[in-house]
Order: C-alpha cells, then structure tokens, then sequence
C-alpha cells in the first residue's frame, strides 16, 4: 500500500479538487508485531452509494451496479488534465491529475495518478503507473495499469489495463505493431478477444513522436465506426483536451469505460511531455 497515496484523501469541493495532507496525530492502525497475510474482503457486495448526474433537463440520482454505470447515456466525455507549480518550476513532473467531465461540464471522474518519483525522472512519459478514478461520492469506479514502455523505442508494444473494484480486469488496450500508422486493440477482459479497433492518423508512421498535438482516432468494429477520440485545443480554458465521442449510442457502458482507458493510454504516449 501506498502511504503518500493521494488518492486517499481526494476531496471534491464543488469542481475544485484538493489534495489534503495527513495529520501528524492520525493514529496508526497497527501498533503492534502484526503480519497481515490478505486483505480483508467483504462476506457480500456492498450497493454503490447514490451517483447525483446532471442533464439537459435537470438533475437525477441513481445507484450505479458498477462505477463506469455512469458513462451509459453520455454522448461524449472530456478529459482536462489540472497542471500543478511544480510542473512549471523544476524538469521532472509530478503525478498526473485529470477531470473526466460530461457534456454539460460537469465533473464525472477525477484521476489521480500514482507513481513513483524515480519512474517520472527516468521514463518520463512511458513510465509505468496506476490511475485511479474516483466518483463523485469518494468510491473507487475505474484503476489504469500501464507497464513501463518507453516512447522511443517503437518495437516495444504499449498496453493499459482496465480495472474495477474489488480487483476485476474489465479488459485491455494493446498496441498493434504497425509502421503504417498507430493502431491499437481493445480487448474484453473474459475472452481476450479484441471488441474495437483503434486507428490514428494515416501515413503518421509507428514512431511515438510523429503526431501533432492536434490529431484524431477512429474506433471502429466490423468496418462501423462505435466512437472517436481527438486532441485539441480548448480556447476557452487554454489548454489541450482528449475528447471522446461515442458515435454509436448503443455502446455498453462498459464499452464505453474501456473506450475511456484508450483514450488515457494515447494521453501518454503522445501527448504527454517527454525527455
């Protein structure tokens, strides 16, 4: 476990999230010669606390089986990354933060990453890591895990799992060794077998240092376009946004939350700054 693990005291304060330090008097939870052999696992399942989602016409409450339930009726959903000082002052960067929001602005997920210092000096963007996305209600919804891949060597495939609470692999996002242009496989967590296809900009070659800042993918099965993901500047809060726009309104939300980890996954692998 990790003890400066900051997603543990993620705080939501209206759209503003702040990272609180622990207490100097907290008390410790073990005091004394104790060997913990596993984690303790609920005897049941315990329901999801009620998920407050806005839409056009107002506001409504429901309690989501999984924590990805919310994703099932949004036509799109935005990922803005909050950029911290310390970025700015020194050359190695901290942990990522994200905001996943909704059409409407308002706030679904906020991912924090966690990694080791180490990691981001040496690897820097491909570096391995997990991003752990929390509800509006505290709870756990969604972990990325991706291993260590580094950007400039192309042979060397990238991949990111797909986690849910207790410990479920919901599915995979795999890279294709292509040297026409980036390409990538969603794959189900059950069968391993691939649901979406995902296709960057033709002619852009394998190389992770080809494509523009802005640029767009294409997710498709059987020849059908499902969804798409593009990069592009925000005007009206100047920065770069990762947009997803789910094209086919039939999607699961599960599809849809595997959708959302491909997407964080090109995050990194082309958007991110590198050595």
């Amino acid at each position: 476990m990790l003890q400066n693990d900051a997603v543990r005291t993620l705080q939501y304060d209206s759209e503003i999230r702040v990272a609180q330090t622990s207490s100097a008097n907290e008390p410790r939870v073990y005091d004394g010669q104790i060997s913990i052999t596993s984690q303790p696992r609920p005897t049941t399942e315990t329901p999801r606390i009620p998920l407050p989602i806005s839409t056009v016409a107002g506001s409504r409450t429901f309690i989501p089986l999984a924590g990805y339930d919310c994703l099932g009726d949004l036509p799109s959903v935005h990922i803005e990354q909050t950029f911290e000082l310390n970025d700015s002052l020194t050359a190695v960067s901290s942990e990522n933060r994200y905001v996943v929001r909704s059409p409407l602005g308002d706030a679904i997920f906020a991912a924090s990453e966690s990694s080791t210092h180490n990691n981001r000096m040496i690897w820097g963007s491909g570096r391995p890591f997990q991003m752990h996305l929390l509800d509006k209600t505290h709870q756990e919804a969604l972990v990325f895990r991706k291993t260590l891949a580094l950007g400039a060597i192309c042979c060397q495939p990238k991949n990111l799992e797909i986690w849910i609470p207790p410990g479920n692999v919901l599915g995979r996002v795999v890279q294709s060794p292509t040297i026409t242009q980036p390409e990538f496989f969603i794959e189900d967590g059950n069968t391993h077998q691939p649901v979406f296809c995902v296709e960057g900009p033709a002619n852009s070659g394998f190389c992770c240092y080809c494509l523009p800042k802005e640029c767009y993918f294409r997710i498709h099965s059987g020849g059908d376009l499902r969804a798409s993901i593009d990069h592009k500047w925000l005007a009206s809060k100047s920065q770069y946004t990762t947009n997803i726009y789910f094209s086919d309104p039939k999607l699961t939300a599960k599809e849809r939350a595997l959708i959302l980890g491909s997407a964080f996954l090109l995050e990194y692998m082309y958007f991110q700054k590198r050595f």
